[in-house]
């Protein structure tokens, strides 16, 4: 479908044009979702090539009782007289009243490690917002898991000794991703500059077998031992 041709017919732009405009910048989020699932129209913020954080609208289900996500297509910002960037960055802070929980682990001369847990509809997505969640910069980055859709495990470098965490890391998104109906990725992520690399940490059970870094973050390692 063409911005030109009537959407008012076809879902979701159906659903998305019935939620009254007084409602519609509150019922928007972002959400964890596979790059090929997505449509040719899609606004989103680009994680990786296997992961974007989509925008949707919270509208009723089928049945009138219950929330459903909607993509928000391309073409109805012009219609609702507004941009990409002003839809993302409204869902983003309606993301900020969401409930996630942060807890941190002490990992005794490496770096805490973090699971970050947002059992809503935005899920593994709050990790547009991860420094924020937090409470500080991370310019090295960060060893990611997303076993999980509504779970983020993160070590924050700042030492060399922190990518030493990579292979306990590994086995605790085995042990929790291998179990989930939920499951999203049994690999472990440097999350840097707001994009996802995978090491692609293949392993036998959640056991370092090899990676297969970004030169950047080989880069990043060879100076932390300095």
């Amino acid at each position: 479908m063409t911005p030109t041709e009537d959407c008012t017919q076809h879902s979701p732009c159906r659903e998305l044009l019935a939620i009254p405009a007084a409602e519609r910048d509150s019922s928007l989020r972002l959400i964890i979702t596979r790059t090929s699932d997505l449509g040719p129209d899609g606004i989103y913020v680009y994680l990786n090539d296997e992961f974007v954080a989509l925008l949707v609208a919270m509208g009723p289900g089928e049945s009138g009782r219950f929330q459903r996500a909607f993509p928000v297509l391309g073409h109805l910002a012009t219609r609702w007289n507004t941009t990409y960037p002003a839809l993302l960055s409204r869902a983003i802070e309606n993301m900020r009243g969401d409930n996630v929980l942060v807890d941190s682990h002490d990992q005794g001369e490496s770096s805490p490690l973090y699971i970050v847990v947002d059992q809503g509809v935005s899920g593994v997505a709050q990790l547009v917002r991860l420094e924020e969640l937090l409470g500080f910069d991370l310019p090295y980055g960060a060893l990611i898991g997303i076993p999980r859709e509504h779970q983020i495990v993160a070590v924050p470098i700042r030492k060399h000794r922190d990518i030493n965490t990579m292979e306990p890391l590994l086995r605790l998104v085995y042990n929790v991703g291998s179990q989930a109906s939920d499951r999203l990725s049994l690999d472990v992520f440097w999350f840097h500059k707001g994009r996802l690399h995978p090491l692609h940490a293949d392993g036998n059970n959640g056991e370092l077998d090899r990676i297969d870094p970004p030169d950047e973050f080989l880069q990043l390692v060879e100076q932390l031992r300095r």
